[in-house]
């Protein structure tokens, strides 16, 4: 089973309405809970499940043009910013760790929510990352040792392709987060 992360743009009038309804940030970032199972009695008579009740969804989720999704790559960039495979600093380790747990456990732990402020912070340590920093961190060896969830490559050709592939996601990620703190909204991190 992968490991996938995605970010999620949402704004301060959704923040406080997610403080409200804690359990409802599954409903928020699109994750939906598996349809009923028929018992043996409804296979028997022909009768479908219950369908769940959407009266008491407290949000629609997050428009698929304020989501980010980093998918397997998440685990390299996070060992490429913080130098770590676990938890690393702030605002360095934000991929992993910082920010508040909002709702249930999502399999990897619950959504973190960066707000605002926490969310400036990760656009300006982005700002400062460059191809140039990146390089000479991208070590095949190091990175297999330190059990980075990516199959790094020590041949040039490939190592190359995976570097530019890796900084067009990081330029990918210094737009989302510039374009986040210039509305003033918030960031929510979900590794699942």
């Amino acid at each position: 089973m992968s490991m996938l992360c995605s970010l999620y743009r949402i704004t301060p009038e959704q923040i406080t309405r997610l403080k409200d309804y804690p359990g409802a940030v599954s409903e928020l970032v699109g994750f939906t809970a598996p349809p009923p199972k028929a018992s043996f009695l409804s296979k028997l008579f022909g009768k479908p499940p219950k369908q769940p009740s959407l009266s008491g969804q407290q949000f629609e989720p997050v428009a698929e043009s304020d989501i980010f999704e980093l998918n397997q790559a998440w685990h390299i960039l996070h060992y490429l910013f913080s130098g770590t495979n676990a938890e690393g600093p702030w605002p360095s380790g934000f991929l992993m760790s910082g920010g508040e747990e909002i709702g249930p456990d999502q399999g990897y732990g619950p959504i973190r929510l960066l707000d605002p402020e926490r969310s400036r912070a990760v656009a300006t340590f982005l700002d400062a990352q460059s191809f140039e920093i990146m390089n000479p961190a991208y070590v095949a060896s190091d990175i297999e040792a330190a059990e980075i969830y990516w199959q790094a490559s020590s041949e040039h050709t490939e190592r190359q392709r995976q570097l530019e592939e890796l900084w067009s996601m990081v330029k990918g990620l210094q737009a989302f987060f510039e374009h986040t703190t210039r509305a003033g909204n918030a960031t929510l991190v979900s590794i699942y």
